[in-house]
């Protein structure tokens, strides 16, 4: 008798600190699960480079055109569902270089093709960006997305216009640690044109590779 009653205060005393492990462990392990990938209401910093590789002529007609830009981000996870994540972004540029080959006048020889530089900045405020496997450490990414671009001088030629108007179409993979900083890698088609705000619209198509860093909050 002596050793059943002993044997049930033993198991009267080991319930109650199991139960307790399982009630402080079970929220950890929760917390865990719901922490991981991009989450809904997630604020996105970054910054991002991008460089041209090839001149298209798909919309504009400046066929020879190289352009490159710097960027930093703020973005806004709107929606997450269990794989995928919906994102508004805005990017402010505050450096941007086109050059393309224009008719210069040269005091000995008339006009000549010389190529020059135009310098800008400018602003994207609508973007939007899908990031598929949004809780795995390598995503897919789709976005898009449009602003403006003001330059030292018409572009990208005399007869244009400082004012462009831009949008983009990219595609990539970011990595991102599970302390929420990611890198990316992707591909860029960017537009640039005046909108017919200027006698001529020349346009100017590129296609890019960007690469960026951002953190995720």
């Amino acid at each position: 008798m002596k050793k059943i009653a002993f044997f049930l205060s033993a198991t009267m005393l080991f319930i109650p600190a199991v139960a307790r492990a399982q009630a402080t462990s079970t929220p950890s392990n929760v917390a865990q699960q719901t922490t991981e990938g991009i989450q809904k209401r997630s604020n996105e910093y970054g910054i991002w480079g991008s460089v041209f590789f090839d001149a298209t002529t798909w919309i504009g007609y400046t066929p020879d055109a190289r352009f490159g830009n710097v960027g930093l981000r703020y973005g806004r996870v709107l929606a997450a569902s269990k794989t995928v994540a919906f994102e508004w972004t805005i990017d402010a540029i505050p450096v941007a270089v086109l050059s393309n080959s224009r008719l210069t006048s040269v005091p000995c020889c008339g006009f000549v093709l010389q190529r020059k530089r135009a310098y800008g900045w400018g602003i994207s405020p609508i973007g939007l960006k899908f990031t598929f496997r949004r809780n795995k450490r390598v995503q897919p990414f789709g976005a898009s997305s449009g602003g403006f671009l003001y330059f030292n001088e018409k572009v990208p030629v005399s007869g244009a216009a400082r004012f462009n108007f831009t949008f983009d179409f990219q595609g990539g993979v970011q990595i991102i640690k599970s302390n929420q900083r990611s890198f990316m890698i992707g591909y860029k088609y960017n537009h640039i044109s005046n909108g017919y705000h200027a006698p001529i619209n020349p346009g100017v198509d590129v296609q890019m590779v960007f690469f960026g860093f951002s953190i995720f909050r």
